[in-house]
């Protein structure tokens, strides 16, 4: 275990087990993902060097959150293990100017799919945003139905479920 400290954290980290982690551990093969994949550790450097230092591959995210709009991809929620132990924190967040102001939220709480056994903790980067790469068509945005209309539709339903 090597200790690590980050602006106000203090972490216990296995980087071996976390390198074997990264190593073995399975990725979504939709587009987003693999549009993410394919740029993110040349597109944020800063990040990249700043999971390194904890034995995490930036290609390689337990889960991502994302949002297709105008040729590029908003991916609102990156998610990694660390195997090992936070040991102090006095802040909510870690924040990191990599071409684009990111925040690390870090907790110790479960992300799935994750397949990691024994002590570990997570980093969820919020506000990357990064444009469409791959050479095939941009996955079709969905459309968000007005809240209003929403509320008629779910009333409807209701009221036939009562009828039944």
């Amino acid at each position: 275990m090597v200790q690590i400290e980050k602006s106000c954290y203090t972490f216990s980290v296995d980087i071996e087990k976390t390198i074997e982690y990264y190593n073995t551990h399975s990725l979504c093969d939709c587009a987003c993902c693999r549009n993410f994949y394919a740029q993110v550790g040349k597109a944020l450097p800063k990040l990249k060097d700043f999971l390194e230092d904890f034995g995490v591959d930036i290609a390689k995210p337990d889960e991502i959150s994302s949002i297709e709009s105008d040729n590029c991809i908003d991916y609102l929620s990156v998610d990694y293990t660390v195997c090992g132990k936070i040991l102090s924190s006095s802040e909510y967040e870690i924040d990191i100017y990599d071409n684009l102001f990111l925040s690390i939220v870090v907790s110790d709480r479960f992300v799935s799919p994750n397949e990691q056994s024994g002590p570990y903790f997570t980093f969820s980067v919020t506000q990357i945003k990064l444009p469409w790469v791959l050479k095939e068509p941009i996955p079709t945005p969905i459309k968000v139905v007005k809240q209003n209309k929403l509320s008629k539709l779910f009333s409807k339903f209701l009221k036939n479920k009562e009828k039944e």
